[in-house]
């Protein structure tokens, strides 16, 4: 069985770009002198490591089919034609996930990271745009959805794209477990950032199968899982963390329970 060129030339592209410029900051925390010009590109907020998945899926959709197959992956970004139902899912799904396991923590005793949006959520439109365009899926979308799931559904259905996804997804992260950050994400375990990101490819596979395989579903559904860890820093709390992790696995088994593993949709 041969593996799609464009799927190669998406995944070497989106490593090289990222882990490449990641790699700056990772030698300049360890004493690698390094110029000024290179050092500009290690502060975190202005790195272009983050653009990987993007440029990755431009140049795979080239490779398919020239600027056509290009423009046509860019256009998939307009697809707004889904139900209501699954906009309340994607809207809902991540806050009530964390919001749940933050209140469980805060119930049993323990205390919650200062949040800036909850003490003033008149910034969390705000920060969800900052977030959509800036703050990873943008970034990211048009790569693991856009390009990778759907060869993979094709090969091996829903549930086990979903897998490889997530795994190709966490991997990519990797680099930033090495690197000096303020992100909480990344002073845990990375076993634990991998984990979840295959747990939640479920879900991301599910709500793209049901609404007509929308990259601005994807691209919200990604926002809400960021903004909500921001409203509610679960990461940084050691029952919510554990709690939440459990929380996702059981909807993701749910999903599969009730919509069936091969297409994670489920016949009317």
């Amino acid at each position: 069985m041969t593996f799609p060129k464009h799927l190669i030339a998406f995944l070497l592209v989106t490593f090289a770009w990222s882990w490449g410029f990641w790699l700056i900051p990772y030698l300049h925390a360890n004493g690698v002198a390094l110029p000024d010009i290179l050092l500009g590109l290690a502060a975190e907020s202005g790195s272009p490591a983050a653009w990987g998945p993007l440029v990755g899926a431009i140049v795979a959709a080239f490779t398919n089919g020239g600027p056509k197959a290009v423009l046509g992956l860019l256009k998939r970004c307009l697809s707004f034609r889904f139900g209501w139902r699954w906009y309340l899912a994607i809207f809902t799904i991540f806050p009530l996930l964390i919001g749940t396991s933050v209140a469980i923590e805060l119930l049993t005793g323990g205390e919650m990271p200062p949040s800036e949006a909850l003490q003033n959520p008149a910034i969390v439109p705000i920060a969800f745009i900052f977030i959509l365009l800036l703050g990873g899926p943008l970034q990211e979308e048009f790569g693991w959805r856009g390009t990778l799931l759907d060869p993979l559904q094709e090969r091996f259905g829903a549930l086990w794209a979903s897998l490889m996804v997530g795994f190709v997804w966490g991997i990519w992260h990797l680099p930033l477990f090495h690197i000096p950050t303020d992100t909480s994400y990344y002073d845990r375990p990375f076993w634990g950032l991998l984990a979840t990101t295959m747990i939640i490819s479920v879900l991301f596979t599910w709500i793209y199968n049901n609404t007509n395989r929308s990259l601005v579903a994807m691209l919200i559904f990604h926002t809400m899982f960021n903004l909500s860890h921001y409203v509610f820093p679960a990461i940084g709390m050691d029952t919510a963390g554990l709690v939440l992790f459990a929380l996702q696995l059981g909807a993701a088994a749910a999903v599969v329970f009730i919509y069936g593993a091969r297409t994670l949709v489920r016949d009317n």
